[in-house]
């Protein structure tokens, strides 16, 4: 799989460390192993579902492992907005930052969760909690409001952007006052000038009209300025 070249972002300023994050309870990095189920659906650890119905999927595992809270769920009071990037690469550890929106206040957390040979979690070796201000705060008030992000995949999307072999799968969540939203891409920059004769003939075997893809380059973009931000952007050798 042809790589796309790695797009760079300067950092921008962030508060201090170690502040609080309103949705975890505490700093124990001790993950309880759940029963050996590659594809068991896991709540959060408040009991409460990740995913709407039907598009849960293993990285609920890894969620609860890093003690996330779920996004889709209706939010605490005070809070007007959260939004989650989840990155699962095939050979490397997972990765979550999330961005919490509460008035004047933007709390971002970054997580790294160790996994076995078997994909299993293992511990949470990297996590970080601290207050966004300046242009860092600017910048991630930003990002889920891009024109056409929050889109639903259709179904030729759908299809060419929902799996893959060997790759990393990219998942944006949002609650805001318009309510819950998701996204799931499947390595984005392969998708990035997808040939058109692959795209006509997915359309085919789909009985629809050929499509124009969207530029998938918007997902890469956010889902590694994010990474960059909460200061766990992997090696581009660390990618898959």
């Amino acid at each position: 799989m042809k790589r796309a070249a790695l797009i760079l972002f300067s950092m921008f300023a962030c508060g201090a460390l170690g502040e609080d994050d309103p949705f975890v309870a505490d700093g124990s990095d001790k993950v309880v192993v759940q029963e050996d189920d590659a594809f068991k659906v896991i709540a959060d650890p408040a009991g409460k579902a990740y995913f709407p119905e039907g598009r849960a999927s293993y990285y609920t595992k890894y969620l609860s492992a890093m003690k996330e809270p779920s996004v889709l769920s209706p939010q605490e009071k005070g809070v007007e907005r959260v939004f989650r990037f989840t990155y699962l690469r095939s050979f490397h550890d997972p990765l979550v930052v999330r961005i919490t929106e509460t008035g004047d206040t933007v709390t971002a957390r970054a997580v790294r969760l160790e996994m076995d040979q078997q994909y299993q979690p293992v511990k949470i070796v990297s996590d970080r909690t601290w207050k966004l201000d300046g242009e860092g705060r600017k910048a991630v008030k930003a990002l889920p409001e891009q024109k056409g992000f929050w889109t639903p995949l259709n179904l030729v999307e759908e299809a060419i952007a929902s799996s893959g072999l060997d790759g990393s799968k990219w998942v944006f969540e949002v609650h805001d006052k318009d309510g819950y939203r998701m996204i799931d891409v499947w390595t984005p920059e392969a998708l990035v000038g997808m040939d058109k004769d692959v795209v006509d003939r997915v359309s085919g075997d789909l009985g629809k009209e050929p499509v124009t893809m969207r530029d998938f380059l918007i997902y890469k973009k956010t889902g590694e300025k994010l990474l960059e931000i909460g200061g766990i952007l992997p090696e581009p050798d660390d990618r898959y």
